[in-house]
């Protein structure tokens, strides 16, 4: 491992670790904020939690795959593209799925396919690229939660 992809492991373990602790965290003072059930919290939060690593490793690909591209290696062009719809996706996802909304099971259907999608792009890299194969295992994982919704 060189440094880069330490920093990049590091960075999204951090992320993760911070993230993680924030969703499970029990809200003991609401701040002005208005008060949730714990139905909604836990409901999608497992589901939730593979989007936002899932958003999380697609952005680094996404980055690597743009340092690349800038150095004139155009193999990563589609990777790149299909990172870009399954942060959209993901993001739009939490987004949904934190409110409880009744939309949440329909983009969890598009969100499994965008993934899956993006697991196959990422599959070429994989034995190349180190970000490639963490986001093709995170959009994998992924895949898997949405389509528990």
């Amino acid at each position: 491992m060189n440094r880069k992809e330490f920093v990049q492991s590091a960075t999204t373990a951090v992320a993760l670790s911070g993230i993680f602790s924030t969703l499970s965290a029990e809200d003991h003072s609401n701040h002005g904020v208005m008060p949730t059930t714990s139905t909604s919290k836990s409901k999608y939060a497992k589901v939730m939690m593979s989007a936002i690593h899932c958003k999380l490793a697609a952005e680094i690909c996404l980055s690597h795959c743009i340092v690349e591209l800038g150095k004139g290696d155009k193999s990563l062009a589609t990777c790149a593209e299909s990172t870009k719809e399954v942060i959209a996706l993901c993001d739009s996802f939490i987004s949904l799925a934190s409110q409880s909304s009744k939309y949440t099971k329909k983009l969890a259907s598009l969100c499994a396919e965008v993934c899956e999608a993006c697991a196959k792009v990422c599959e070429k890299h994989a034995n190349h690229h180190a970000v490639c194969k963490d986001c093709m295992e995170s959009c994998l994982a992924c895949a898997k939660e949405m389509k528990k919704v």
